[in-house]
């Protein structure tokens, strides 16, 4: 984490294949507007950043800057992307393309690049549950393109009906269930249409689960910073004598 001005500033990865609106999403939360014409593809790593304010004014500090680091999906930058960017985060944020099953599955292959990259041990060739275990990142997860889906279920390719949306085969939302990705990776999802707001307006719910991810961000720095610098208790110990 670093700081600017006495404000601190937290790293989100933003990760997903290539034009599946990373840089649009970013932009929308970032500018509180779509972007009115699709961008450009990233190459290398796209920087924007949000200035959040905490809910609750009276803690301290209740502002942060969020850096979202949206980093280019092209195949041939795999290798070299590991090193400039994974380095130093605090949270990560998957992007998948509703109308791309690949997308989505691919996710799993995202994330295990950075946990490649930054384990200390030997791990499997392929992603398994187990790389997990001791991963406590904060993760969230975004599906892109909801207008265009058209109820279309990205896990089996077939129109889904109002009335079958809660099916085992859907990945669109509803409030009983979650991707299977979202309860592997156990966090929250969110799913938008890049290109207008009206998902993702002010006090709607997929806002209030951004600002969980923030949260939760927040409190893990908070917990390491206790860890590295912990307070004495100098009136109990037996070892400290005032003259």
């Amino acid at each position: 984490m670093g700081t600017n001005d006495d404000i601190p500033t937290l790293i989100v990865l933003v990760l997903g294949d290539s034009s599946v609106g990373k840089t649009s999403f970013v932009h929308m939360v970032c500018h509180d507007q779509p972007l009115s014409t699709p961008p450009p593809v990233t190459v290398g790593c796209h920087i924007e950043i949000k200035l959040y304010e905490r809910r609750d004014r009276h803690q301290n500090p209740n502002l942060y800057f969020i850096e979202f680091r949206d980093v280019g999906g092209s195949v041939q930058h795999k290798n070299s992307r590991s090193s400039m960017f994974y380095d130093e985060f605090n949270g990560i944020i998957l992007v998948s393309d509703l109308t791309s099953r690949q997308s989505y599955d691919n996710l799993k292959e995202w994330l295990y690049e950075v946990i490649q990259y930054r384990s200390q041990q030997k791990l499997p060739k392929e992603f398994t549950p187990e790389v997990l275990q001791n991963f406590d990142v904060p993760i969230l997860l975004i599906h892109t393109k909801f207008d265009e889906s058209n109820g279309t279920s990205i896990l089996n390719n077939s129109k889904s009906t109002h009335s079958d949306l809660s099916s085992a085969n859907s990945l669109l939302p509803n409030y009983n269930r979650k991707s299977s990705l979202a309860n592997l990776f156990n966090c929250d999802e969110i799913f938008v249409n890049c290109y207008s707001n009206k998902r993702f307006s002010v006090d709607t719910h997929n806002v209030a689960k951004l600002n969980s991810f923030f949260e939760k961000m927040i409190k893990k720095v908070s917990v390491e910073q206790i860890e590295l610098n912990p307070q004495f208790n100098w009136l109990t110990s037996e070892d400290h004598y005032i003259h």
